[in-house]
């Protein structure tokens, strides 16, 4: 297939030449060699890393900070976008629930994530959650409550490592095993997930109450807030910059595999541990349900509906690269499928990217 037709369908792209790891997460590596018997790997692994994440106790980390700092972004911009609203009451309570609910929420999740009895008195030091309050307010504590927990997260993971680390050195395959359970199941993934769902209730909040036009806006300006980040990632040479992308990918938890051509990175995720593991969650379903982003255009990916959450992708990754640099990061091709799959690419030429691709994002007389 042609990317230049960007709806075709994703199974006849070319799957042929380079085959890369990248989307093998350390935690699994570790749980390779253990059961291969190789201890001496698993704890070099573990210490040393694996030459994508710097340890068994950083391996998260990145991302967990980053969806922190992503979130203080988003939350800092809410404030002014209810502000200048026609009814900013109305709003104001909608939001205000939201976020209490999201701090009750999180409390209780930290609270089966830390069952050991020493971070009982650093759960008691989180803030508690309030029910009322103007915007400002209520973004300031729920600001608050990600911020103590940050350093819970970082301690407890740090303790966890260090307890695989000498269960391997103890030859106690079995309990080290458990401890990389609990460190990524249990710690981890809920918690990623929830911060990802945060981010989707205000996409949806964004977009319900103020419509798609406020939700492209929003987008933009909160990629804004983060472009310093996006300015590394655009001096990076190609490939360093598809194994990064692999390596936030995969953080999310979902299945990424990579392929390489002579002309691009292809990354394929099934599913995508963000987005898609919602959708397969069934975060679009019953009473509480994401909404759906109507009509083809840039929030879409050209799609007629799209979820609410992955229409920042189009938008982050495209649209504002291409305002800032001329090009986008990703080039998404039939994102976000009803199976929670989405594919991307990263070319490794800076005018790779198809014309078609630009004209999609909205950007008209762009020629490659």
């Amino acid at each position: 297939m042609d990317i230049r037709d960007p709806h075709a369908d994703h199974r006849l792209s070319p799957v042929d030449g380079r085959r890369h790891d990248w989307g093998e997460r350390l935690s699994d590596r570790v749980r390779r060699a253990l059961g291969g018997g190789d201890l001496d790997a698993a704890r070099r692994l573990a210490v040393e890393g694996d030459g994508h994440a710097r340890s068994l106790e950083k391996e998260y980390a990145l991302m967990y900070k980053g969806l922190g700092i992503t979130l203080r972004v988003m939350l800092g911009l809410v404030p002014e976008t209810v502000g200048r609203q026609p009814a900013p009451e109305s709003a104001g309570r909608a939001l205000e629930s939201l976020l209490a609910r999201f701090r009750h929420e999180w409390r209780a999740l930290l609270a089966d994530a830390y069952t050991d009895d020493l971070v009982t008195p650093a759960l008691a030091a989180l803030p508690e959650p309030s029910a009322t309050g103007a915007p400002a307010t209520q973004v300031a504590a729920t600001i608050g409550v990600l911020e103590a927990a940050q350093g819970l997260f970082d301690r407890e993971q740090a303790r966890l490592a260090a307890e695989v680390v000498a269960a391997i050195g103890a030859g106690r395959t079995d309990r080290a095993r458990a401890l990389l359970d609990r460190k990524e199941r249990s710690q981890y993934v809920p918690l990623h997930d929830r911060l990802v769902r945060l981010m989707a209730e205000i996409f949806g909040f964004v977009l319900e109450r103020f419509g798609a036009g406020e939700l492209y806006r929003f987008h933009r300006v909160t990629a804004e807030g983060q472009r310093r980040g996006f300015e590394g990632w655009e001096r990076m040479p190609a490939e360093a910059f598809a194994r990064a992308t692999a390596f936030l990918l995969k953080q999310h938890m979902g299945v990424v595999e990579v392929r390489e051509d002579d002309e691009r990175y292809t990354i394929v995720q099934t599913p995508c541990g963000s987005g898609g593991r919602l959708r397969l969650a069934g975060a679009y379903e019953g009473a509480d349900a994401l909404p759906l982003v109507e009509g083809a255009g840039p929030l879409t990916h050209g799609q007629p509906r799209f979820p609410v959450y992955c229409s920042h992708c189009p938008i982050w990754n495209g649209v504002a690269p291409m305002e800032w640099f001329g090009r986008p990061h990703w080039v998404f091709e039939d994102p976000s499928r009803p199976d929670g799959s989405c594919t991307l690419h990263v070319y490794k030429r800076r005018d790779g990217a198809p014309a078609a691709y630009a004209r999609l994002l909205g950007f008209a007389g762009t020629s490659s």
